[in-house]
C-alpha cells in the first residue's frame, strides 16, 4: 500500500519526510506540500492518510489518531513563531494574524490575554509583515518567514514559544502527526518514525540541503534545527499538549 501524506513545507519538517522522497521512501508514500490549514482540509475530506498538522488539529477532531512519540515541538524559544509588534505588547489594539496555523493564532490569542491582559481584534492577513503592521499594531508570521522576517517598525519581537514556557514553564507542541480513522495505524506509525530515524541520521546533510533551498542562512538552519527542533517528544511535551488544550478549551469553547 503507498500512503499519501501531508506535510509542511517549511524546514521544520524536513528531518521527518526527506526520507519519504528518496527511492526507498518513495516505495511506501507520495507526500504533499501545504499549509497546516489546508493539510487539515486534506485530512478532513479523506485525501491524505495522515498529514503533519497543527495540534489544535488533535483537540478539534477526535475521530483521528496521533502518532506516539512524533511531533514538532520545542522546550523553550522558537524562532519560527513570533509576533511582531510597533507597541508595547501590553498596548497592542489589533493583531494580524497569518492563518497558515490554527495552533500559532490560538496561542497568539491565549498569551495575549492571559498573560499581558490584552484583547486585541484579530484581522485574518497574508503572511506580508509590511502590509499586515500597516494595518495592525501587532503581526503573526509562522514557518520560514516567521524564522527570517525583519521590520524597522516591530518596536518588541515575541517569540512565542519562549512566551509560553517563561507562563507555564512547559514545552511546546506545535505539530502533530494525525491519521484518518480509516488508515492502517501500524504500518504508518512505523513508516513515519522510520522517515524520521533516516532525517535525524543524515541532519547535517538536510541542514545544508535546506539552507540551499530556502537561502536561510547555514547558522540558523543548524541552530534551529539541531538545538531549537524537538522531534522525538517524551511525558513533558504529552503535559504541555494537555495543557494547551485546556487553554484551548477556556478561550475559545
Amino acid at each position: 500500500m503507498r500512503f499519501r501524506i501531508g506535510s509542511v513545507p517549511y524546514i521544520n519538517a524536513a528531518p521527518l519526510v526527506r526520507w519519504l522522497e528518496t527511492d526507498a521512501g518513495m516505495r511506501y508514500a507520495e507526500v504533499v506540500y501545504a499549509s497546516p490549514s489546508e493539510l487539515a482540509r486534506g485530512l478532513e475530506q479523506g485525501a491524505l492518510d495522515a498529514a503533519l498538522v497543527s495540534s489544535v488539529e488533535h483537540f478539534r477532531r477526535p475521530e483521528t489518531r496521533f502518532v506516539q512519540g512524533l511531533a514538532i515541538a520545542s522546550r523553550r524559544e522558537v524562532l519560527s513563531v513570533r509576533l511582531f509588534s510597533k507597541t508595547p505588547i501590553g498596548q497592542i489594539r489589533a493583531v494580524a494574524l497569518d492563518t497558515s496555523s490554527l495552533t500559532s493564532a490560538a496561542l497568539t490569542r491565549i498569551l495575549l490575554e492571559r498573560v499581558y491582559g490584552v484583547r486585541p481584534d484579530y484581522r485574518p492577513a497574508a503572511p506580508d509583515l509590511n502590509a499586515m503592521l500597516q494595518v495592525a499594531d501587532a503581526a503573526l508570521l509562522i514557518g520560514d518567514l516567521g524564522m527570517t522576517a525583519q521590520h524597522a517598525a516591530a518596536a518588541e519581537i515575541l517569540d512565542l514559544g519562549a512566551a509560553w514556557h517563561a507562563w507555564t514553564g512547559l514545552p511546546f507542541v506545535w505539530a502533530v502527526w494525525l491519521m484518518n480513522a480509516d488508515a492502517p495505524t501500524e504500518p504508518l506509525t512505523d513508516l513515519l518514525h522510520t522517515a524520521y530515524r533516516w532525517g535525524d541520521a543524515h541532519l547535517d546533510s538536510l541542514i545544508e540541503s535546506e539552507s540551499a533551498r530556502t537561502g536561510i542562512p547555514i547558522a540558523l538552519c543548524r541552530r534551529y534545527l539541531r538545538e531549537v527542533m524537538v522531534y522525538d517528544i517524551d511525558a513533558s511535551f504529552l503535559q504541555g499538549l494537555e495543557r494547551f488544550r485546556e487553554e484551548y478549551r477556556r478561550a475559545f469553547e
